[in-house]
């Protein structure tokens, strides 16, 4: 995870002395209006315990000028955890419906806000694991894209700013279970690629 870091610090600084001598290889997203299609993909195998997470989280959206831009999250959630002999299954749906607002646009880097509400179903296999539930959230998540080409984007969501209630984000079901305020837990970090055309 470190690499994967300095990787990123490496890219993002020679990105910025490129940028200074006006040597930017990067759009400056510019363009009119165009189709988005992106997501990203959480998968984690534990030895120990066995503990399986997938994440699966596609998107698509329209932008509308350089500055906004709306579109749709969807989700897919399984994790899977075995505790004192039992296995025990739970399957998250998501849908992300939102605006996004780009304030900044600097060479390749692009901060962006997006507004919007988020609906979720759990569902555990085992009735003793808790039952069924929905959960929604409304607020604002900030985040930063890095052009790595044309059309093609490096996307971070960097946390969440609004209220919860019922809403599953993690790997327990406490993790911002209800409730409201600012979080930059790690369980809001999304890592995805994003296409533009």
């Amino acid at each position: 995870m470190k690499k994967f870091f300095l990787s990123i610090l490496l890219l993002s600084s020679m990105s910025c002395v490129l940028a200074q001598n006006g040597e930017v290889p990067f759009h400056e997203h510019e363009e009119d209006a165009g189709l988005f299609l992106g997501g990203s993909l959480t998968y984690w195998n534990n030895n120990d315990g066995k503990p399986i997470t997938l994440q699966l989280f596609p998107e698509a959206g329209w932008r509308f000028n350089h500055t906004w831009a709306a579109g749709v999250m969807l989700g897919f959630g399984f994790n899977s955890d075995r505790s004192d002999g039992v296995k025990k299954i739970t399957r998250v749906y998501k849908v992300s419906p939102f605006v996004r607002y780009y304030y900044m646009h600097r060479g390749p880097f692009n901060l962006y806000l997006d507004g919007g509400v988020g609906f979720n179903h759990t569902s555990p296999e085992q009735s003793a694991a808790g039952g069924k539930r929905n959960g929604y959230e409304i607020g604002v998540r900030p985040g930063v894209c890095l052009d790595l080409a044309k059309g093609f984007c490096l996307c971070m969501r960097l946390g969440f700013a609004g209220y919860r209630n019922n809403y599953f984000v993690g790997e327990e079901d406490e993790i911002g279970d209800h409730g409201f305020g600012l979080r930059f837990a790690p369980e809001e970090l999304m890592i995805g690629l994003e296409l533009e055309f």
